[in-house]
């Protein structure tokens, strides 16, 4: 549908925006009659402004629809950290390490980290740091 949606948008661009151009150029050329000019708005009005207008539409729904998928997806994502996050949190009585994150959720360890950092601010989670300097998130419920 995606790609129906971007040809359909692509062919009513390329012909509402220069036929439009076009027809302005000559409504707006002091050569052209009068009966000329009349039939040029007709033309503007009838075939390549609403081309021109169809075409921008589309164009900006397929915008949207991309919009929509990516949040759908970050969600989803966000969702699958979370769950995750809450079953490591079960098992290992709330002691989560950078590594532990990584590894279970299949993410960069930086990615790891962040994540930790941010749920350890949002629910005040305490440290510990073994005697090799790795450090474990304290998650108490």
């Amino acid at each position: 549908m995606k790609l129906v949606k971007k040809f359909l948008a692509v062919c009513f661009l390329l012909f509402g925006i220069p036929f439009s151009a076009a027809v302005i150029i000559d409504i707006l050329n002091p050569k052209t009659t009068e009966k000329d000019k009349n039939a040029a708005i007709a033309a503007l009005t009838i075939f390549t402004l609403p081309s021109t207008m169809i075409g921008g539409w589309l164009s900006w729904s397929l915008v949207q629809q991309n919009r929509k998928e990516k949040a759908l997806i970050l969600a989803s994502e966000q969702q699958r950290l979370e769950s995750v996050f809450l079953k490591l949190v079960e098992t290992n009585a709330g002691k989560i390490t950078v590594l532990q994150m990584a590894k279970n959720a299949d993410i960069p360890i930086q990615s790891s980290k962040q994540y930790l950092d941010e749920k350890a601010q949002e629910l005040n989670a305490g440290f510990e740091v073994d005697e090799e300097g790795n450090v474990s998130y304290k998650f108490s419920f």
